[in-house]
């Protein structure tokens, strides 16, 4: 059922109970002062409760006596290595040895991340070069370019004739794959 078929009615206005006449609620008044006035507790007295209500039951451990031994038969920790600037600890096997106060990190050559934005830089150069020089073909693909060769390469137009039309370098059309691997979006077999 739907939702409205299923709650009761209600009306616009809010109905509040009615009082008997003469039960109306009394005036809100201010209180009076009293007559006898309080003897006033000096500040500087503490009775015994309020002793007890200050101590704390548990302890800070840092400030504990016994905690504080215990730290010190411990003795001083000895740290890991870290890529931390801060660091002061021996480097990890495998990396060349540094000089005190230079940061310690790993090589260029196992940092993942660099090599990828490393790669997409040197992608980022060729694709610009090409585009400044068209002399030699295309190697780089537009999507709207792309999409006309797939549908070619389709179609059973000999990559040649493909790589010749749209002016591509020789083998770019091969790299794509054999026909239906490679398919434009929407045109799937």
């Amino acid at each position: 059922m739907g939702a409205k078929a299923s709650k009761p009615v209600q009306s616009a206005t809010r109905k509040f109970p009615a009082r008997a006449p003469g039960n109306a609620a009394p005036p809100h008044t201010r209180p009076q002062p009293s007559a006898q006035p309080r003897e006033p507790r000096p500040s500087s007295m503490k009775d015994d409760a309020i002793k007890r209500d200050s101590v704390d039951p548990d302890p800070n451990p840092m400030t504990n006596a016994a905690f504080s031994q215990r730290l010190k038969q411990m003795g001083v920790a000895t740290p890991n290595p870290t890529l931390s600037n801060s660091s002061t600890a021996t480097s990890y096997p495998g990396f060349p040895e540094q000089k005190p106060g230079e940061p310690r990190f790993p090589p260029s050559t196992q940092n993942t991340t660099l090599n990828a934005l490393e790669a997409r830089q040197r992608l980022q150069e060729r694709a610009q070069a090409e585009y400044e020089d068209r002399s030699q073909g295309s190697e780089f693909l537009d999507v709207g370019t792309l999409t006309q060769v797939l549908i070619m390469q389709g179609r059973g137009v000999p990559h040649a004739d493909i790589e010749k039309r749209f002016r591509l370098k020789r083998g770019v059309v091969d790299r794509l794959g054999p026909k239906g691997v490679t398919v434009p979006y929407g045109q799937i077999l």
